[in-house]
């Protein structure tokens, strides 16, 4: 009860919920089980208008939210109890079926900077930099144009990480990653004939093309984890099958409740693992429970540390991801990458070549370009029979038995340190 009411008192204050009277968006989580009758009392309790409804599909009905439509009035406050929470009408907050209410935000998940082959890499925002008022930066010495000029199709993260040498035991063969980010172009060379399939969260859709990238940062992701093309790049785990994820749009934005979208269709999907090169600063219950819901169903959620320089951002903080932080050519921590005691492991994210839209290929840098080697790494892990986040026979103890502390960082800036995947599969 109480955590409802004080997540409806931010809402108050962060949105002006009674003085405006334009229409609020929320997202309303039910515990599990809860009937749809039962809902649909509450909502009307709450005079609240069905706008979509996000639910699993296991037996137990473990993840259940409505996104609803709210009137920001005097009287929707007093029949919400945002006040004195003894609510009126026939329903308030302290109805057993609700877990919490909170607002369906939109934010710019990630900043798509200028994309570049030649010596100034860019940041491509894993953790929001406009939300963290990080601006881009110019990095330099010979190592950054080697790196983005040499155009070999093994970039020096794949190097780095030895994704070769696992290559003879694994490449990640039939294991499902979704790429929960801006979508992924369809058309491009290195992942022509690798992507099974995927949803659009914005529009609802699984129709063919309909998760097609209109950014670029899916795209780039993607090939991190699973390009094959012999020719041009090669990915961690180059035989993964790649489904894509859109929750974000053109612009890198979306709302919170289609992020959290596409974390339960990756997990009622039957995802192995997703990539999520996504984050805010803002902490948030809805996406929290999607992400129990999804490690329940086996699903290894990788996510960006953020770039921020300061404390990882969400979902990345959550402890049902695997927080990944950004080193550079040097394994020196990247100066924008976020760091705390939630960082898992650290991966190569500085000038980091790979696919983007139109069939290009493109160096960026962020926590966005680190997350996907680990990725990558956990398909290969996935592949050799390893399944789920936790537990003796779980992704995360092989990935840190294969990982090794790299001298000078701190665990808050590493983690477990990196990953080596030669390690992986001896």
């Amino acid at each position: 009860m109480r955590k409802v009411l004080a997540l409806f008192i931010a809402l108050t204050v962060l949105t002006g919920f009674v003085a405006n009277a334009d229409a609020k968006r929320v997202i309303i989580t039910f515990k599990a089980g809860t009937a749809s009758a039962v809902r649909a009392k509450a909502l009307e309790g709450l005079k609240a208008k069905e706008v979509s409804t996000i639910e699993s599909t296991d037996q137990e009905k473990l993840f259940i939210a409505v996104v609803a439509e709210v009137q920001g009035t005097a009287q929707t406050a007093k029949v919400l109890g945002a006040f004195d929470g003894t609510g009126s009408g026939s329903v308030s907050l302290e109805d057993p079926s609700i877990a919490s209410v909170e607002e369906d935000y939109k934010v710019k998940w990630i900043e798509t900077a200028p994309a570049t082959l030649g010596a100034t890499p860019f940041i491509n925002g894993g953790a929001a930099l406009g939300a963290f008022g990080l601006k881009s930066f110019k990095a330099s010495g010979p190592g950054v144009f080697a790196a983005a000029s040499a155009r070999s199709p093994y970039p020096w993260g794949i190097k780095r990480v030895k994704a070769p040498s696992a290559w003879d035991y694994t490449q990640g063969e039939k294991v499902r990653v979704a790429i929960i980010d801006t979508g992924i172009d369809l058309r491009h060379g290195a992942l022509q004939g690798k992507i099974d399939g995927g949803f659009n969260a914005i529009t609802d859709s699984e129709a063919d093309g309909a998760y097609q990238d209109d950014n670029g940062h899916g795209t780039h992701v993607a090939g991190t984890v699973a390009a094959n093309s012999p020719d041009k790049l090669f990915g961690v785990a180059p035989k993964a099958r790649l489904y894509a994820v859109k929750v974000l749009d053109a612009e890198g934005s979306g709302s919170l409740s289609n992020v959290v979208k596409g974390i339960v269709w990756a997990a009622n999907n039957g995802m192995q693992v997703a990539n999520m090169s996504l984050g805010s600063p803002m902490p948030s219950d809805t996406m929290q429970r999607a992400l129990r819901y999804a490690k329940g169903r086996g699903v290894v959620v990788v996510a960006a540390a953020g770039n921020s320089g300061g404390a990882v951002g969400y979902p990345g903080a959550y402890p049902e991801t695997i927080a990944v932080a950004a080193s550079d050519w040097n394994d020196k921590i990247a100066a924008f990458s976020s760091r705390g005691p939630q960082v898992k492991f650290i991966a190569p994210g500085v000038s980091v070549l790979s696919s983007m839209m139109g069939g290009d290929f493109a160096t960026l840098s962020g926590t966005s370009m680190a997350a996907p080697h680990v990725t990558g790494l956990a398909a290969l892990a996935v592949a050799q029979g390893f399944r789920g986040l936790d537990g003796p026979d779980g992704v995360l103890a092989q990935l840190q038995k294969a990982a090794k502390k790299i001298d000078g960082l701190s665990a808050e800036e590493q983690g477990l340190g990196m990953i080596d995947a030669g390690k992986l599969v001896r």
